[in-house]
């Protein structure tokens, strides 16, 4: 057997990653009618893709997003594949919905359990149900982190939990409840483990110099470490807390050069 040579093998996988073309992969959650796909279209409605197992979209029709609709979990798949093909024109992919998607694997995990067993009761959930469920989101979030070519926008619901949700917290005791992704804690962990960046998308109401106007909504994306939020991000610079107005752009930018805006031109 020819012995190998690990000097060659290892001056083919050692890199630098400033040398890596990877794209951003960012999850961002909020409550209800918080401007989430907005955010996830922002990065460009030509060159971003929608999967939407919520009808999110069903009424942006001024910027008219390119859309795939989920209706079952065997769906994510036949999208996953066709951008990993490559044959295709978009930049970015938002995946506009885990909360949801992690119900269609635990619907597709018990419908498959039930066609395998005539004794099992229909529509009942098990406990092994959730494991396997788990499991297969789990393995979507790393299909679509693997697809590095292509940036991905991750989308949840918000749900408060009681206590903090680590044993290695040292503040638990200041912070007895926390807002956190709406999936379950396997998926949450993993989700957390592959973005660049987790924040909470919330809005705030700007009340206007002359009192006579109407308070205007701005929209904000929580970025810091906090003990109520479940936030953080990976970069080289110190970020602001919060970033006003969020967009794809202004939080790539903000990541890899530390300012949300543009350089103005040397004159």
């Amino acid at each position: 057997m020819a012995q190998k040579d690990y000097s060659k093998i290892a001056a083919e996988k050692i890199t630098r990653p400033s040398q890596m073309k990877i794209m951003p992969k960012f999850l961002i959650y909020g409550r209800n009618k918080k401007g989430k796909t907005t955010f996830g279209i922002s990065a460009g409605v030509d060159q971003t893709l929608v999967l939407d197992p919520e009808l999110g979209t069903s009424q942006m029709l001024d910027k008219d997003p390119n859309v795939w609709p989920i209706t079952q979990w065997e769906d994510i798949d036949d999208a996953y594949m066709y951008l990993r093909s490559g044959k295709h024109p978009y930049k970015w992919v938002c995946v506009d919905g885990l909360t949801k998607m992690s119900n269609m694997a635990l619907n597709y995990v018990m419908r498959v359990e039930e066609e395998k067993s005539l004794a099992r009761q229909p529509g009942m959930v098990q406990q092994r149900d959730y494991g396997k469920a788990g499991e297969l989101v789990k393995a979507m979030l790393n299909n679509f982190y693997n697809l590095h070519t292509i940036g991905v926008i991750f989308t949840a619901q918000e749900r408060m939990i009681e206590g903090v949700d680590s044993e290695e917290d040292e503040d638990a005791e200041e912070a007895p409840a926390m807002y956190v992704p709406d999936l379950p804690k396997g998926a949450r962990a993993a989700a957390n483990s592959i973005v660049d960046v987790i924040a909470r998308i919330y809005t705030v109401k700007i009340m206007d110099e002359d009192p006579e106007k109407p308070a205007k909504t701005q929209r904000r994306l929580w970025l810091a470490d906090s003990n109520k939020y479940d936030t953080g991000y990976r970069s080289d610079y110190s970020l602001p807390p919060m970033l006003k107005m969020p967009t794809v752009p202004k939080l790539v930018r903000l990541i890899q050069e530390g300012r949300a805006l543009p350089a103005k031109p040397k004159r």
